[in-house]
Protein backbone atom coordinates (compact mmCIF):
# COMPACT_ATOMS: atom_id res chain seq x y z
CA UNK A 1 0.00 0.00 0.00
CA UNK A 2 1.28 3.47 -0.85
CA UNK A 3 2.25 5.59 2.17
CA UNK A 4 1.79 9.34 1.82
CA UNK A 5 3.83 11.62 4.08
CA UNK A 6 2.04 14.03 6.41
CA UNK A 7 3.65 17.15 4.93
CA UNK A 8 2.46 16.10 1.48
CA UNK A 9 -1.12 16.02 2.74
CA UNK A 10 -0.92 19.25 4.74
CA UNK A 11 0.42 21.34 1.87
CA UNK A 12 -2.55 20.33 -0.29
CA UNK A 13 -5.24 21.35 2.22
CA UNK A 14 -7.24 24.49 1.48
CA UNK A 15 -10.09 26.11 3.40
CA UNK A 16 -13.38 26.37 1.50
CA UNK A 17 -16.53 27.56 3.25
CA UNK A 18 -14.81 27.04 6.61
CA UNK A 19 -14.05 23.40 5.82
CA UNK A 20 -10.71 21.76 5.17
CA UNK A 21 -10.69 20.09 1.77
CA UNK A 22 -8.20 18.70 -0.70
CA UNK A 23 -8.97 19.48 -4.32
CA UNK A 24 -9.62 16.46 -6.52
CA UNK A 25 -6.64 17.07 -8.78
CA UNK A 26 -4.32 17.35 -5.78
CA UNK A 27 -5.64 14.08 -4.32
CA UNK A 28 -5.13 12.43 -7.68
CA UNK A 29 -1.54 13.65 -7.68
CA UNK A 30 -0.94 12.36 -4.14
CA UNK A 31 -2.26 8.89 -4.94
CA UNK A 32 -1.00 8.73 -8.51
CA UNK A 33 -4.43 8.11 -10.05
CA UNK A 34 -6.66 9.85 -12.56
CA UNK A 35 -8.95 12.55 -11.21
CA UNK A 36 -12.06 10.59 -12.19
CA UNK A 37 -10.93 7.69 -9.98
CA UNK A 38 -11.22 9.64 -6.71
CA UNK A 39 -14.87 10.69 -6.72
CA UNK A 40 -15.71 8.18 -3.98
CA UNK A 41 -16.09 7.89 -0.21
CA UNK A 42 -12.92 8.17 1.85
CA UNK A 43 -12.89 6.47 5.23
CA UNK A 44 -10.42 7.50 7.94
CA UNK A 45 -10.51 7.34 11.74
CA UNK A 46 -13.70 5.69 13.12
CA UNK A 47 -12.62 5.83 16.78
CA UNK A 48 -10.69 9.10 16.77
CA UNK A 49 -7.53 7.28 17.88
CA UNK A 50 -4.48 9.36 18.64
CA UNK A 51 -1.52 9.35 16.30
CA UNK A 52 1.27 7.15 17.62
CA UNK A 53 3.03 3.81 17.27
CA UNK A 54 -0.17 1.81 16.83
CA UNK A 55 -1.67 4.14 14.22
CA UNK A 56 1.61 4.16 12.28
CA UNK A 57 1.48 0.38 12.22
CA UNK A 58 -1.89 0.69 10.48
CA UNK A 59 -0.78 2.93 7.61
CA UNK A 60 -1.26 6.34 9.19
CA UNK A 61 -0.68 9.00 6.50
CA UNK A 62 -0.85 12.10 8.68
CA UNK A 63 -2.46 13.65 11.72
CA UNK A 64 -4.64 16.61 12.66
CA UNK A 65 -4.97 18.02 16.18
CA UNK A 66 -3.18 14.90 17.42
CA UNK A 67 -5.61 12.46 15.79
CA UNK A 68 -4.38 9.99 13.17
CA UNK A 69 -5.38 10.23 9.52
CA UNK A 70 -5.71 6.95 7.63
CA UNK A 71 -5.96 6.22 3.90
CA UNK A 72 -9.07 4.05 4.32
CA UNK A 73 -11.69 2.87 6.80
CA UNK A 74 -10.16 -0.57 7.27
CA UNK A 75 -6.84 0.87 8.45
CA UNK A 76 -8.55 3.22 10.90
CA UNK A 77 -10.84 0.50 12.20
CA UNK A 78 -7.99 -1.96 12.74
CA UNK A 79 -6.07 0.75 14.59
CA UNK A 80 -9.01 1.23 16.96
CA UNK A 81 -9.26 -2.51 17.68
CA UNK A 82 -5.51 -2.74 18.20
CA UNK A 83 -5.60 0.23 20.57
CA UNK A 84 -8.37 -1.30 22.67
CA UNK A 85 -6.51 -4.60 23.02
CA UNK A 86 -2.88 -3.49 23.33
CA UNK A 87 -3.33 -0.23 25.22
CA UNK A 88 -6.44 -0.98 27.26
CA UNK A 89 -6.63 -4.78 27.31
CA UNK A 90 -5.88 -4.96 31.05
CA UNK A 91 -8.20 -2.05 31.86
CA UNK A 92 -11.84 -2.02 32.91
CA UNK A 93 -14.38 0.09 31.04
CA UNK A 94 -14.06 2.76 33.74
CA UNK A 95 -10.26 2.87 33.53
CA UNK A 96 -10.23 2.79 29.76
CA UNK A 97 -12.78 5.52 29.11
CA UNK A 98 -11.29 7.99 31.62
CA UNK A 99 -8.03 7.69 29.71
CA UNK A 100 -9.45 7.41 26.19
CA UNK A 101 -12.01 10.22 26.59
CA UNK A 102 -11.02 12.30 29.64
CA UNK A 103 -13.66 14.52 31.33
CA UNK A 104 -11.84 17.71 30.36
CA UNK A 105 -12.86 17.20 26.74
CA UNK A 106 -15.71 14.66 26.85
CA UNK A 107 -18.96 13.68 28.63
CA UNK A 108 -17.05 10.79 30.18
CA UNK A 109 -19.71 9.68 32.68
CA UNK A 110 -22.32 9.50 29.92
CA UNK A 111 -19.78 7.68 27.74
CA UNK A 112 -19.10 5.08 30.46
CA UNK A 113 -22.81 4.57 31.17
CA UNK A 114 -23.55 3.90 27.50
CA UNK A 115 -20.60 1.50 27.15
CA UNK A 116 -21.78 -0.51 30.15
CA UNK A 117 -25.35 -0.63 28.83
CA UNK A 118 -24.26 -1.77 25.37
CA UNK A 119 -21.74 -4.37 26.56
CA UNK A 120 -23.63 -5.56 29.65
CA UNK A 121 -20.43 -5.21 31.67
CA UNK A 122 -21.05 -3.50 35.01
CA UNK A 123 -18.01 -4.73 36.95
CA UNK A 124 -14.25 -4.32 36.48
CA UNK A 125 -13.78 -7.12 33.94
CA UNK A 126 -10.72 -6.26 31.80
CA UNK A 127 -11.40 -5.64 28.14
CA UNK A 128 -9.19 -8.53 27.03
CA UNK A 129 -11.64 -10.91 28.73
CA UNK A 130 -14.73 -9.61 26.93
CA UNK A 131 -16.58 -12.06 24.72
CA UNK A 132 -16.53 -11.40 20.99
CA UNK A 133 -20.02 -9.90 21.14
CA UNK A 134 -19.14 -7.71 24.12
CA UNK A 135 -16.00 -6.48 22.39
CA UNK A 136 -17.89 -5.76 19.17
CA UNK A 137 -20.49 -3.78 21.11
CA UNK A 138 -17.65 -1.88 22.77
CA UNK A 139 -15.98 -0.64 19.59
CA UNK A 140 -19.29 0.02 17.84
CA UNK A 141 -20.40 2.22 20.73
CA UNK A 142 -17.09 4.07 20.72
CA UNK A 143 -17.52 4.81 17.03
CA UNK A 144 -21.06 6.00 17.73
CA UNK A 145 -19.94 8.29 20.56
CA UNK A 146 -17.10 9.67 18.50
CA UNK A 147 -19.67 10.73 15.92
CA UNK A 148 -18.03 8.76 13.15
CA UNK A 149 -19.27 9.01 9.62
CA UNK A 150 -17.47 8.41 6.39
CA UNK A 151 -15.68 11.37 4.91
CA UNK A 152 -15.98 12.24 1.28
CA UNK A 153 -13.67 13.75 -1.28
CA UNK A 154 -15.61 16.48 -3.02
CA UNK A 155 -14.47 17.42 -6.49
CA UNK A 156 -13.89 21.17 -6.29
CA UNK A 157 -12.78 22.65 -9.58
CA UNK A 158 -10.85 25.84 -10.13
CA UNK A 159 -12.07 28.15 -12.86
CA UNK A 160 -8.98 29.06 -14.87
CA UNK A 161 -10.51 31.18 -17.63
CA UNK A 162 -13.61 33.20 -18.53
CA UNK A 163 -14.85 34.14 -22.01
CA UNK A 164 -17.44 36.84 -22.65
CA UNK A 165 -19.80 35.63 -25.39
CA UNK A 166 -22.29 38.49 -25.24
CA UNK A 167 -24.42 40.47 -22.81
CA UNK A 168 -24.66 38.38 -19.63
CA UNK A 169 -23.35 35.37 -21.58
CA UNK A 170 -20.16 33.66 -20.47
CA UNK A 171 -18.36 30.36 -20.60
CA UNK A 172 -15.86 29.09 -18.09
CA UNK A 173 -12.75 26.93 -18.26
CA UNK A 174 -12.36 24.25 -15.58
CA UNK A 175 -8.94 23.37 -14.23
CA UNK A 176 -8.68 20.46 -16.65
CA UNK A 177 -9.20 22.63 -19.74
CA UNK A 178 -12.88 21.90 -20.38
CA UNK A 179 -15.06 24.87 -21.33
CA UNK A 180 -18.58 24.90 -19.89
CA UNK A 181 -21.58 27.20 -20.28
CA UNK A 182 -22.81 29.70 -17.73
CA UNK A 183 -25.75 27.46 -16.76
CA UNK A 184 -23.42 24.46 -16.33
CA UNK A 185 -21.14 26.50 -14.08
CA UNK A 186 -24.10 27.70 -12.02
CA UNK A 187 -25.14 24.06 -11.61
CA UNK A 188 -21.64 23.18 -10.34
CA UNK A 189 -21.75 26.13 -7.93
CA UNK A 190 -25.11 24.91 -6.61
CA UNK A 191 -23.52 21.52 -5.85
CA UNK A 192 -20.47 23.11 -4.23
CA UNK A 193 -18.14 21.82 -6.95
CA UNK A 194 -16.77 25.27 -7.79
CA UNK A 195 -16.11 27.94 -5.17
CA UNK A 196 -18.35 30.59 -6.66
CA UNK A 197 -21.29 32.52 -5.30
CA UNK A 198 -24.56 32.70 -7.24
CA UNK A 199 -26.00 36.21 -7.27
CA UNK A 200 -29.34 37.43 -8.58
CA UNK A 201 -29.88 40.45 -10.83
CA UNK A 202 -33.22 42.00 -11.68
CA UNK A 203 -35.55 39.86 -13.79
CA UNK A 204 -34.16 36.78 -12.00
CA UNK A 205 -30.95 36.78 -14.03
CA UNK A 206 -28.11 34.98 -12.26
CA UNK A 207 -24.40 35.73 -12.32
CA UNK A 208 -21.37 34.20 -10.64
CA UNK A 209 -18.65 35.78 -8.58
CA UNK A 210 -15.71 34.65 -6.48
CA UNK A 211 -16.31 34.83 -2.70
CA UNK A 212 -14.43 37.68 -1.00
CA UNK A 213 -11.00 36.72 0.39
CA UNK A 214 -11.03 33.30 -1.30
CA UNK A 215 -7.62 31.63 -1.12
CA UNK A 216 -8.64 29.00 -3.65
CA UNK A 217 -10.43 30.66 -6.56
CA UNK A 218 -9.07 33.73 -8.36
CA UNK A 219 -11.46 36.57 -9.12
CA UNK A 220 -13.39 35.84 -12.29
CA UNK A 221 -12.81 39.35 -13.63
CA UNK A 222 -9.08 38.62 -13.53
CA UNK A 223 -9.52 35.48 -15.63
CA UNK A 224 -11.21 36.99 -18.69
CA UNK A 225 -9.37 35.84 -21.78
CA UNK A 226 -9.67 35.69 -25.53
CA UNK A 227 -11.24 32.62 -27.09
CA UNK A 228 -8.73 29.85 -27.62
Amino acid sequence: MQIIKQDQVQEKIVIIRNQKVIVDTDVAELYGVETKRINEAVKNNPGNVWAGKISKKHNQIGKTHGFAIFPDDESGHESLLDTLIKTYGDSSIHEMIYSYAPPKENPTKKYEKLLREKTGIYDDTPIKKFTNIQFENLWKTIQQMEGYKAGEIIEVYRISGVQILGKNRYQYCLNEGEWISNSECINLATKGKVELEICLLKLSNKFLRTPPNSLFQKRLEDLICKKY
